[in-house]
């Protein structure tokens, strides 16, 4: 009996605050464990972060946390960032390598340990102690690691028909194709506009472009543009033009987006009621697309225009002006007022031409 007494003594030691007890050890292991998996910001301030470094650009790093989700921390006030695993980085403006991030006994640096790199140099060797400011991307998207080109654009159509009393219709459509790599950028699109009233026909236009970017830096680029435009009802049978110049991409985000762009262009021009011409111009290209105020309906303004260097009075402008909104799944709807004009226009006819359009399209 005794020892029944005492076999249910032992057993007796399994009482709630036993249990308690091993669920708060667990706890604070699993806890333990969680941090060490954390990556950690540390700022020049003193304040300590943990959570994971989602991607650094230019001078920002967005960091994502359990307690606050998503922070944007200016780059410039970070001393010391750890990562719980290999990351990708870019450093400087074009090594691409992989690895951990420890803390450095140097303020402002890193410990880096190499896990893979795309082009060995004698430079790079693992471990190694870099400088936190020679990191130029974190968790680089493709076309930022400089291994790949990121394609994105939209396709828009619009259009109406109206039978009975009336008849007429219309019918447009616009395609833009935008390429991004680390140093160069690919642009390309057009648009096509046909218009009848009471089976007549009274618009038909298209116009076509192609761009590509070189870029020096962040902001500085050269450029080789070409475009063709033809455009029945304003007697111009085909306008090509060819360029190139250099531009300056003040900002470039998926918010704010803001180039200028200057250069010769070589113009020729097949008229249908006048001489054909050709001359060299000085042209100008400006790209402008904003979502301010953190809206979701993004604004946009393109314009780009030539001066005959042969007759400072010859100027040609086309602009698109308009908004955009997003209707989910990738579809999209907007509204956009197109005007052209020229100062010279052939004998008999204006010297401008604006078109409101109301489309609906996809964006990828």
């Amino acid at each position: 009996m005794a020892g029944a007494r005492a076999n249910n003594s032992y057993r007796s030691t399994g009482s709630p605050a036993c249990i308690m007890g091993a669920a708060a050890v667990l706890a604070l292991g699993l806890t333990l464990a969680s941090i060490a998996r954390a990556d950690v910001v540390v700022m020049k301030n003193g304040d300590r972060l943990t959570g994971k470094a989602v991607h650094k650009k230019a001078n920002e790093l967005v960091f994502s946390t359990p307690y606050a989700g998503n922070l944007t921390l200016r780059w410039s006030d970070i001393a010391s960032l750890i990562t719980s695993k290999p990351v990708a980085m870019v450093l400087g403006n074009e090594h691409f390598v992989s690895g951990s991030l420890a803390e450095s006994p140097v303020h402002g640096h890193a410990a880096l340990t190499l896990e893979s790199f795309a082009a060995p140099s004698p430079q790079y060797s693992a471990p190694r102690d870099i400088a936190l400011d020679s990191i130029s991307f974190l968790n680089p998207t493709v076309e930022e690691s400089g291994r790949g080109i990121l394609w994105s654009g939209r396709v828009n159509a619009g259009g109406a028909s109206t039978s009975g009393n009336t008849t007429n219709g219309t019918l447009h459509a616009d395609v833009d194709l935008s390429g991004r790599a680390l140093h160069y950028r690919i642009l390309g699109g057009g648009e096509f506009n046909h218009a009848t009233n009471q089976h007549v026909e009274n618009v038909s236009n298209w116009r076509a472009h192609g761009e590509y970017d070189r870029f020096y830096s962040k902001s500085t680029f050269s450029y080789a543009r070409t475009t063709l435009e033809h455009d029945k009802f304003r007697a111009l049978d085909l306008r090509s033009t060819a360029g190139a110049g250099y531009g300056y991409q003040f900002f470039e985000s998926p918010t704010l987006n803001l180039s200028l762009q200057g250069g010769v262009d070589y113009v020729d021009v097949n008229n249908l009621a006048a001489p054909d011409e050709d001359y060299a111009a000085a042209a100008w290209l400006l790209r402008y697309d904003q979502k301010p105020w953190n809206w979701i309906v993004q604004f946009f303004h393109q314009e780009d225009g030539t001066v005959s260097m042969d007759s400072p009075s010859s100027v040609v402008l086309h602009t698109q002006t308009g908004l955009r909104a997003p209707l989910g799944g990738g579809i999209n709807a907007t509204l956009q007022l197109n005007y052209d004009w020229q100062n010279r226009p052939p004998p008999g006819l204006r010297d401008s031409d604006r078109t409101l359009l109301f489309t609906l399209g996809y964006a990828w």
